[in-house]
């Protein structure tokens, strides 16, 4: 007899789904996938003024067009985080640096 249990041990969540299922070239090319997701999950406005400068062991390095751009973006930090790493399945940033 089969366990309910038995049954959903082989599950995957969609994120992760989603993200094997990408092109290889786009999961080899990490800064490539991070660059389009970070226009969705930044929005236009933020996305316009910035952008990733490069990733370094798990931090994020952003460059943002202005000092005043700074305050505003600290703030969201851990909320950009929790989205990139919910879209790519796994912990892939787990710091943004800032800079202009």
């Amino acid at each position: 007899m089969i366990r309910k249990q038995d049954l959903n041990k082989n599950w995957s969540d969609l994120s992760s789904v989603l993200f094997e299922s990408l092109p290889e070239s786009l999961q080899d090319d990490q800064q490539e996938w991070l660059s389009y997701h970070w226009n969705l999950v930044v929005g236009k406005e933020i996305a316009d003024i910035s952008s990733i400068d490069n990733m370094t062991q798990s931090t994020l390095h952003i460059r943002v067009q202005g000092t005043e751009w700074l305050p505003a973006l600290e703030s969201l930090k851990k909320k950009i985080i929790q989205e990139i790493n919910s879209r790519a399945g796994k912990n892939l940033v787990k710091n943004i640096k800032l800079k202009t």
